[in-house]
């Protein structure tokens, strides 16, 4: 697995595919997913020497097991795939880096334990007892012994609670402000968590007013619109707007008198006051000749959600005739965030879900086998988001393609099974007797691989960056 991701990083770095916030947390993912791989070849020559006690077991085992471990790394890179439908692109490349590396984790799973254990099975031939019959393998035998008739009731529950899944899963809190994403301990975040206790807010919501034709604003008309607009803005939204700075709002406050009917200052004051104020004060807020006029609204601590609302009435907003205004900062970028990772949540779990799918249907040469092939992929990716959904975790930009990591995952052990059911078949064994021998001989793997998967992803959660 080690050699694997070395593989998949330097691929990676071939390929161009960059590190990101979301990339980083490839590392984890390849390595609980790629452990199973290892495991599972390890476990195979193992059972062909003591088991079968075959005289080639490493050939064996190559026969038995690697084509299977290629299905189900197809099954992975067909469930990444959908990740490329996402419109943000750190998530996009994402799915790149799990393809790229779930690739090289396979080639490297099957050549390398081969490689390896057939040296020290030439050197110092493995003697053990039949594992089959140990704690582990009795536990998978006797899950996997419901009667033949459960079959269609797990079908039927397999797609009620996917959609389940999927008409909860747009009602999971996302979180997407990239101040929340990033260690809460550094100075840095120390320091804006104090502004923001000290100030109210330590965010801005820009607001740039520019002309079409570049001629000047300094009109009693755009000066007017600009200063009843940043005053309007103030008033409707409080809850997510402190204040709201710009050098007509300067004059605006300078001119208003306590207890008299605001009156909106006129161009020529405007103008004036530009021109005699500070350097900073005026790169700030307009160019020389007026041709654009800046807002900044300092914005309070308050969710993208409740920025959206503000953004979305900027972008609503009319201004005078050959005038045009743009909303930018932080904020602006969290609300896209927000709106493109809402865009297709649901549909990257459907397609990853659907890919797989056809995947299946023409490996397996059956639509029966395929379907039920997605039985437990569908009511694991369901449980998912309705246990996210009960517990009330909050979703970032990585755990948002939870989705087809689940898929990928599930059919990945779904496939090994059913593939290794298949093989005992052939063999000759009846259904319910080729069921047991699956399960002994491979229960052990799939307990430890799971496990080892477990602990590797879980090693994210033990990340300083909140968004892992």
């Amino acid at each position: 697995v080690l050699i694997g991701v070395i593989w998949a990083f330097g691929i990676a770095g071939y390929l161009g595919i960059p590190l990101t916030l979301v990339t980083i947390a490839g590392l984890p993912v390849m390595l609980g997913i790629g452990i199973d791989y290892a495991i599972q070849m390890h476990s195979r020559i193992e059972e062909e020497v003591i088991i079968d006690r075959s005289p080639y077991p490493i050939q064996a085992a190559a026969r038995g097991l690697g084509p299977a471990l290629l299905v189900v790394t197809f099954d992975a890179v067909f469930a990444f795939a959908a990740i490329q439908i996402s419109q943000v692109p750190m998530i996009r490349e994402f799915g790149w880096l799990l393809t790229v590396g779930i690739i090289a984790i396979c080639v490297s799973s099957i050549i390398n334990p081969l490689a390896a254990l057939g040296i020290r099975e030439y050197r110092s031939p493995t003697k053990g007892r039949d594992f089959s019959e140990g704690i582990l393998g009795r536990l998978v035998v006797k899950l996997g012994s419901l009667p033949a008739s459960s079959a269609l009731i797990l079908a039927v529950l397999s797609v009620a609670v996917f959609v389940a899944g999927s008409v909860l899963e747009p009602k999971l809190k996302l979180e997407t402000d990239p101040i929340n994403w990033v260690n809460q301990d550094t100075q840095v975040i120390k320091d804006l968590r104090h502004i923001e206790d000290q100030v109210g807010g330590s965010s801005e919501l820009g607001v740039f007013v520019q002309s079409d034709d570049q001629s000047s604003l300094y009109t009693d008309e755009v000066v007017t619109f600009v200063d009843e607009f940043t005053r309007d803005q103030i008033d409707r939204f409080d809850k997510e707007l402190l204040v709201g700075s710009s050098i007509v709002a300067t004059v605006s406050d300078l001119t208003d008198i306590p207890g008299a009917a605001h009156v909106s200052p006129t161009a020529a004051d405007v103008e004036a006051a530009w021109d005699l104020a500070p350097e900073g004060i005026k790169v700030s807020t307009a160019p020389p000749g007026g041709a654009a006029l800046n807002i900044a609204f300092l914005t309070k601590p308050t969710s993208l959600e409740e920025r959206a609302v503000v953004v979305d009435d900027v972008l609503g907003t009319e201004s005078p005739e050959g005038t045009s205004i743009t909303p930018s900062g932080l904020a602006v970028v969290g609300v896209g965030l927000l709106e493109n990772l809402e865009a297709n949540l649901v549909e990257l779990t459907w397609l990853a879900a659907g890919l797989v799918f056809l995947f299946l249907a023409v490996r397996l040469r059956s639509i029966i086998r395929a379907l039920l092939s997605m039985v437990p992929v569908l009511i694991a990716s369901g449980l998912a988001t309705i246990a996210i959904y009960l517990l009330g975790i909050e979703l970032s930009p990585m755990t948002a393609v939870g989705g087809p990591l689940v898929v990928a995952t599930c059919t990945e052990f779904t496939s090994l099974i059913l593939l290794r059911y298949l093989e005992e078949r052939r063999r000759g064994l009846e259904p319910r007797e080729a069921i047991d021998v699956t399960a002994a001989r491979t229960g052990r793997a799939f307990i430890v691989s799971a496990m080892t998967a477990i602990a590797g992803v879980a090693v994210i959660s033990f990340s300083s960056l909140p968004l892992l």
